[in-house]
C-alpha cells in the first residue's frame, strides 16, 4: 500500500496587512488544500452593540502571477490562543473569503490559529512551486435595523443635507430609512426625501429620481473596514499585480506625493512603504475600485456611510460620528509627521461608548469618519449611483486594472456615480469653513461630486454585505 505524500510549504510571514493586524506562520499542505495561519488582531471585542472581525482571502503565487482562490464550503476551523474568545470562520456563498470573528463577550487583543479549506477547482492550475499568501483587514460589523437621515440644525440645510420634504419642497422634518427595501423617491413632493442645492449646486446631486429597492441602504447587516484603506495595504495589492498594472495604479509618481503624507515608493521592482498603517490618500475612484474587487469587498453607500456613523439614535443637531456636536475633547489627530495619532498617551483599548468623543470612534466604533482623509461613497444624486447594486468584488480585476463590476461606478470618465463625505486634511492644521477637515454626519457639500484625481486628502474604505449565515 502505496503511503500518501503530503506536502506542506512553510512560508515567510506577511504582516503589512492592515491596522494592527497581522498574519503569521502560514503552512499550505496541498495534499488536504487547507492553509493554516495564526491571526492576530489589536483591541477587538464584543459586545451588546456589534462587534469586529477580520476579513482574510488568499492568493495563490505561480511564477510572477496571482490567483484568487475560492474557500471551501466547509472544513474551516478557527482555535482561540492567549485566552481570547471564542471564534469563527463565516464564508459568505461566494466563497471569496472569510469573515473569522468573536462569538462571544470581549475585549482585548486577539489571538487565533485558523485553518481554512480551499476550493482548488477555483484555480486555473499551478505548478508544484506555487505558494500561497493570506491578507487580512479589520472590519466592523454594522447590524441590522433603520436610521435617520438629516440633521436638526438648519444650517446643515446650506450643506446638502437631507430632509423629508414637504408638498412646496421644504423641510418637514427628517426622514427615515426603516427597510432594506424601501423605494425612495427623491424630489419636491410631500414625504419624498429632498435636500437644498448647497453651496455648490454642481456638487451636491441632482435631487431627482428614484433610489430603487436593490440600492444599499444600510439597513441590513453589512461589515466595513474599521480603518481607511492603509499604505501597508495598498502596498501589498500593488506588490500582487503585473509590474505595468502596478505602474498604472501606484500613486508615488503624483507630484508632490512626499510632500503630502505618502510614503509607497518603488524599489528594485518591489513596492513598499515606511508607515504602512498610515492611511493611503491620493487614491482615485478607480484606484479604489480595483482595490476592492481584488480584496472581494465594494464600495459603501453614502446611505451606508450614515448608518456606520450614527447608529440608530436620534440625530442630534451638528451631530459628527463620535456623537457630540463640536470637537471638544477628540484626541485623535494628523501628526506633524504626517501619521494619525492619540493626543496626551492615550490608547485605543480605552475606547467605550462613552468616549467615542476623544477617539473620534463612531457609534459602531469604525475609526476616523470624519477627519483624516474624504471618504469615497456611492451617491443617490446621479443616476449611475442610483443603479448602483451593490454586488461584491470577486478577488479577479481586469486586464487592464480596472474592477469589473458592471453595476458601479466607473470614475470620472463616466462623469457622476459617487461623491465624497467626512472631510480631510490638506495641511497640517488646515482648517476650512464647517466641514473641512472635520465634517458633521449629515454634510454633503461634496456628496455626488465624482471628479478630483490622485490627491493628498482623498481615499476609499470599503464594505461587504453580511452573509444571510
Amino acid at each position: 500500500m502505496m503511503k500518501k505524500l503530503i506536502i506542506i510549504l512553510l512560508l515567510t510571514p506577511l504582516s503589512v496587512l492592515g491596522n494592527d493586524i497581522s498574519v503569521s506562520d502560514i503552512t499550505w499542505n496541498k495534499a488536504t488544500n487547507e492553509v493554516t495561519f495564526n491571526l492576530s488582531w489589536k483591541n477587538g471585542w464584543k459586545n451588546d452593540r456589534n462587534h469586529d472581525a477580520a476579513w482574510v482571502f488568499l492568493k495563490v503565487k505561480s511564477a510572477d502571477s496571482y490567483q484568487h482562490v475560492k474557500l471551501s464550503n466547509k472544513g474551516h476551523t478557527v482555535r482561540s490562543q492567549n485566552n481570547s474568545p471564542q471564534s469563527r470562520a463565516v464564508v459568505p456563498s461566494d466563497h471569496v473569503g472569510s469573515f473569522i470573528e468573536p462569538t462571544s463577550q470581549y475585549r482585548g487583543n486577539i489571538h487565533l490559529n485558523v485553518t481554512l479549506k480551499l476550493d482548488m477547482g477555483s484555480l486555473g492550475g499551478i505548478n508544484a512551486n506555487a505558494s500561497i499568501e493570506v491578507f487580512a483587514l479589520e472590519m466592523v460589523y454594522i447590524p441590522e435595523g433603520g436610521f435617520t437621515l438629516g440633521d436638526p440644525d438648519p444650517l446643515a440645510l446650506t450643506f446638502a443635507s437631507f430632509y423629508k420634504s414637504d408638498d412646496q419642497g421644504n423641510p418637514n422634518g427628517l426622514f427615515k430609512i426603516d427597510s432594506e427595501d424601501q423605494v425612495i423617491e427623491v424630489g419636491p413632493t410631500a414625504g419624498n426625501l429632498y435636500h437644498k442645492s448647497g453651496r455648490q449646486p454642481q456638487y451636491t446631486g441632482d435631487r431627482t429620481g428614484t433610489v430603487p429597492s436593490t440600492f444599499p441602504k444600510g439597513v441590513q447587516p453589512y461589515y466595513m473596514m474599521k480603518y481607511e484603506t492603509s499604505q501597508g495595504f495598498y502596498t501589498s495589492f500593488l506588490n500582487s499585480l503585473p509590474s505595468d498594472l502596478a505602474k498604472s495604479l501606484s500613486p508615488h509618481k503624483t507630484e508632490k506625493y512626499y510632500e503630502g503624507r505618502g510614503s509607497i515608493q518603488l524599489v528594485s521592482g518591489t513596492y513598499k512603504t515606511e508607515n504602512p498603517d498610515r492611511p493611503c490618500n491620493y487614491i482615485t475612484w478607480d484606484d479604489g475600485a480595483a482595490l476592492a474587487d481584488w480584496a472581494g469587498l465594494r464600495p459603501m453607500t453614502e446611505l451606508e456611510f450614515t448608518k456606520a456613523a450614527r447608529g440608530t439614535e436620534t440625530p442630534l443637531a451638528h451631530e459628527f460620528p463620535w456623537g457630540t456636536d463640536n470637537t471638544t475633547g477628540l484626541a485623535r489627530f494628523v501628526d506633524l509627521d504626517d501619521n494619525l495619532k492619540l493626543r496626551d498617551g492615550k490608547k485605543e483599548g480605552g475606547l467605550t461608548n462613552d468616549t467615542r468623543h476623544v477617539y473620534g470612534a463612531s457609534y459602531y466604533w469604525v475609526m476616523d469618519l470624519a477627519g483624516s482623509l474624504w471618504e469615497k461613497c456611492v451617491t443617490i444624486g446621479h443616476p449611475i449611483g442610483r443603479n448602483f447594486k451593490g454586488t461584491h468584488g470577486d478577488g479577479i480585476i481586469s486586464d487592464n486594472g480596472r474592477a469589473t463590476n458592471e453595476d458601479w461606478p466607473k470614475g470620472i470618465a463616466e462623469e457622476g456615480g459617487y461623491g465624497y463625505r467626512g472631510g480631510g486634511y490638506y495641511q497640517h492644521d488646515m482648517k476650512f469653513g464647517d466641514f473641512n477637515p472635520h465634517s458633521p454626519i449629515a454634510y454633503r457639500p461634496y456628496g455626488s461630486w465624482a471628479g478630483g484625481k490622485r490627491s493628498i486628502a482623498y481615499s476609499q474604505r470599503y464594505v461587504r454585505t453580511a452573509p444571510e449565515n
